[in-house]
C-alpha cells in the first residue's frame, strides 16, 4: 500500500504565512481599537459622575473667566 504526502511548494507556504501575520494584526488592531474604546468610556463616565457632583453648575459648557 503506497502513501502519498502533499510537499506544499514554498509560494504557497509564503502565502498563508502571510495571510496568518494579516489575521493576527487584524486581531491586535480590534483588540487596541476595544482598549482605547473602553477607556474613552471609563472617563466620559468618570466626566460625567464628576458633573453630577457639582451643584449648581453647568458641566461640559465653558465659561468666560471673569475679569
Amino acid at each position: 500500500m503506497a502513501v502519498a504526502f502533499y510537499i506544499p511548494d514554498q509560494a504557497t507556504l509564503l502565502r498563508k504565512a502571510r495571510e496568518q501575520e494579516q489575521q493576527l494584526l487584524r486581531l491586535r488592531h480590534w483588540q487596541m481599537a476595544t482598549v482605547m474604546l473602553n477607556t474613552i468610556r471609563q472617563l466620559m463616565d468618570s466626566t460625567a459622575s464628576q458633573c453630577l457632583q457639582r451643584a449648581g453648575r453647568k458641566c461640559g459648557k465653558w465659561r468666560k473667566p471673569s475679569q
